[in-house]
């Protein structure tokens, strides 16, 4: 009937666009895609932090562990000279910075468990 008034370059594109398109091929192939792409990614990351941590471990292992070394001397310093007898053994394991820092800690969470009722530490 009207066929006179159509175009046949339009209709050729109507029938072009009504065909079945592969939809679960498509699909498949652009998951694949994005999977690969996703452990690419993962993997430069992994690779880059791993370099990142040995850079640093090589630039900066000796003066973390002289700090450590400092610190550990600080906190393990007696605090009161007892001399060698009995009461000197007795009070060793509190004699010290680190010990009596530890036991402050313990009892300031003791007492926010007793105030909010709740369990943080076991």
């Amino acid at each position: 009937m009207m066929s006179e008034y159509r175009d046949p370059m339009l209709e050729r594109l109507f029938r072009e666009s009504e065909r079945e398109f592969e939809g679960e091929a498509i699909t498949e192939r652009v998951m694949a895609r994005t999977r690969n792409r996703l452990f690419t990614l993962a993997a430069a990351g992994i690779s880059l932090s791993l370099v990142a941590a040995l850079a640093g471990w090589y630039l900066f292992a000796g003066s973390l562990l002289d700090f450590a070394v400092l610190v550990s001397q600080v906190l393990t310093n007696p605090l009161l000279d007892l001399g060698a007898g009995w009461l000197a053994l007795v009070f060793m394991p509190v004699n010290n910075l680190a010990s009596l820092s530890v036991l402050f800690v313990k009892g300031l969470l003791m007492a926010w468990k007793k105030l909010t009722g709740a369990t943080l530490i076991r």
